[in-house]
């Protein structure tokens, strides 16, 4: 429970906020050359004004950096409950991540162009392999691959995933990014 005393936002705020957001992601998508991108470019796509995008954000750029921030935000809070040590999980991180990416999939094609959001998704993903590392370790298996190299690995699969418009299920994806490893650190204890 929450010390803090949550404020209720005004519905046309949330929805003035959320039009803009589509209104930037559907612009990026046309057109990924973010520096013919204007306030009022936006504001037309959006159908709000120009004075409304400037009650929101300071900029083009103020608005990028809240959709990096709410979209990791978001996807922390999905897989926060998985981090807890529950040998009951129905669905392994990865999977809830990539499930997570992929009801997002038009949001996080464009954001993997900001250098902030990629530095902030890798952290994310070298998380969600420390704490299977961690898990693993519990049960006596030792592992051989740095986690660098896996999160590198994952992570260049993942932005190739979205980038080619995800023609895998997230289950699917996973999988194969598990036997990747798998194999890897299986020929590591070989060698």
């Amino acid at each position: 429970m929450s010390n803090q005393k949550e404020e209720k936002v005004d519905p046309r705020i949330i929805r003035s906020k959320r039009m803009f957001k589509e209104a930037l992601v559907s612009l990026l998508q046309e057109n990924g050359d973010q520096s013919k991108l204007t306030v009022q470019k936006l504001a037309d796509r959006a159908e709000l004004n120009r004075a409304t995008f400037y009650l929101h954000y300071q900029d083009i750029e103020d608005l990028k950096e809240q959709m990096v921030d709410e979209a990791l935000q978001e996807l922390t809070e999905t897989l926060h409950p998985l981090y807890a040590e529950n040998e009951d999980q129905t669905t392994p991180p990865i999977v809830s991540f990539l499930e997570h990416i992929y009801e997002h999939a038009d949001l996080f094609n464009v954001m993997l162009e900001s250098k902030d959001f990629r530095s902030k998704l890798f952290d994310i993903i070298t998380g969600i392999i420390s704490t299977r590392r961690e898990t693993r370790k519990g049960k006596g298996r030792s592992p051989q691959v740095p986690i660098e190299i896996i999160a590198s690995s994952t992570f260049g699969i993942v932005s190739w995933w979205i980038q080619k418009g995800m023609p895998y299920t997230p289950g699917y994806l996973a999988e194969q990014i598990n036997l990747v490893f798998r194999n890897s650190a299986h020929r590591s204890s070989v060698e």
